[in-house]
């Protein structure tokens, strides 16, 4: 009994530490809305599963990937201003 006490936690924390690996644990930044359009002020137009991009833990995504490049050229501006519009969308 004792040994499948302590083969319980092992279990749950080496399958924890495996899946962390894994994109679906990224925080998806803007609920999966393209992030450039969302920079622009666009709050309904959604991403793409195939256009992502993963910066900082988070994992954002585009309509495009023309509108992917044009987040990327400006990336912390772009990210700044999508992530102020979209809290501010919120608060409302």
């Amino acid at each position: 009994m004792k040994k499948l006490l302590l083969l319980i936690p092992l279990f749950f924390m080496f399958s924890c530490a495996h899946h962390h690996k894994e994109t679906s644990h990224h925080h998806d930044a803007l609920e999966k809305h393209c992030a450039y359009a969302v920079s622009e002020g666009d709050m309904h137009t959604m991403g793409k599963d195939e256009f992502t991009l993963e910066h900082g833990g988070e994992t954002y995504y585009f309509s495009s990937e023309e509108k992917k490049e044009k987040f990327k050229k400006n990336l912390s501006h772009r990210i700044l201003n999508a992530k102020n519009k979209w809290d501010s969308r919120r608060q409302r």
